[in-house]
């Protein structure tokens, strides 16, 4: 009976530390993570490490709510220490389960055409480098700002890969000229 329990103990351990995996397909990388229940602990832990940090008790408790482990703290300090107010840097990183997603990806996309709260409306949460480059290159291509953000936000990989289909039609290269020069006609009467 011990060994039985034992065997069971041994399991739970295991299927707990596995939560995430990694597919490749068509030559791109996927994380899949476990959305199982959350600790109690690991929000605590993150609020603390913000709270101790440069944020309020209330900005803490939003950005560790839900917290896996510290990074949405880690996230926001690391954000707030370059160009983010504290209210951005909250905004941006709740939700992240990385420490610089969210900032590489916001930064990326400042840095480009977008404004700084439309690169934090792409890349707030669990954002990453992905979102920034989709953006980019559909902004680039025949889509608006908001249209941009709007899709990139949601499947960055899936737009890109669509983007990259739409290149290489030459049925469709003409008729995207026309929508960019279109756009490009609304954005020079502004």
């Amino acid at each position: 009976m011990k060994l039985f329990t034992l065997f069971l103990t041994l399991l739970a351990s295991y299927s707990v530390q596995a939560d995430s995996f990694t597919i490749i397909r068509d030559g791109k990388e996927y994380r899949c993570e476990q959305t199982g229940p959350i600790s109690p602990v690991d929000p605590i832990a993150c609020a603390n490490k913000a709270y101790s940090g440069p944020f309020s008790r209330e900005e803490s408790q939003q950005l560790c709510s839900g917290a896996r482990d510290t990074s949405p703290a880690d996230c926001g300090i690391k954000a707030y220490s370059g160009p983010y107010s504290r209210a951005e840097a909250v905004q941006l990183c709740t939700g992240s389960r990385t420490a610089s997603g969210p900032i590489d990806c916001a930064n990326k996309a400042y840095t480009g055409v977008f404004s700084r709260a439309e690169s934090i409306t792409l890349c707030q949460g669990n954002g990453s480098v992905a979102n920034a480059d989709c953006a980019l290159k559909a902004y680039a291509g025949p889509y608006s700002r908001e249209e941009s953000i709007r899709m990139c936000k949601a499947q960055p990989l899936l737009v890109m890969r669509s983007l990259d289909l739409i290149a290489k039609s030459q049925e469709l290269k003409p008729k995207v000229e026309a929508i960019k020069a279109g756009l490009q006609a609304k954005e020079n009467l502004k």
